[in-house]
């Protein structure tokens, strides 16, 4: 029986680290995190640029307006990755509540809650 016990604490161990290296290296994150980065560069160039730099650009001062832009959309990715953080590797999303379906027996035609062709019963 502690064999079993050390097994399923091992695996345990395994899932809660695959599912911090899977929050860790999130694509949003990196993404995000870039576009943050460069966004605020683009807007420091934006704020300091010169009369000559807007006249070249049809009087429009496109690093204010690129850095702004860019900021914005990786502020959305961090947001993004907030809200809805990844779940891991092969774990079941947890299902919402109020959510129709969710329930036993919800949505099918077999009393007891099973699907149709089970084979149970």
């Amino acid at each position: 029986m502690s064999e079993e016990y050390e097994y399923r604490h091992e695996v345990e161990d395994l899932q809660q680290k695959s599912a911090t290296a899977a929050r860790l290296f999130d694509v949003r994150r990196i993404i995000g995190g870039l576009f943050v980065i460069y966004g605020i560069i683009v807007l420091i160039a934006g704020f300091t640029a010169s009369d000559a730099d807007v006249r070249k650009a049809s009087g429009i001062n496109i690093n204010l307006w690129t850095g702004s832009c860019m900021l914005a959309v990786g502020l959305l990715f961090l947001l993004w990755m907030k809200l809805r953080p990844l779940s891991a590797p092969g774990a079941e999303p947890k299902p919402e509540p109020g959510r129709p379906g969710g329930g036993s027996g919800a949505g099918t035609d077999e009393p007891g809650g099973r699907e149709p062709g089970s084979g149970a019963g």
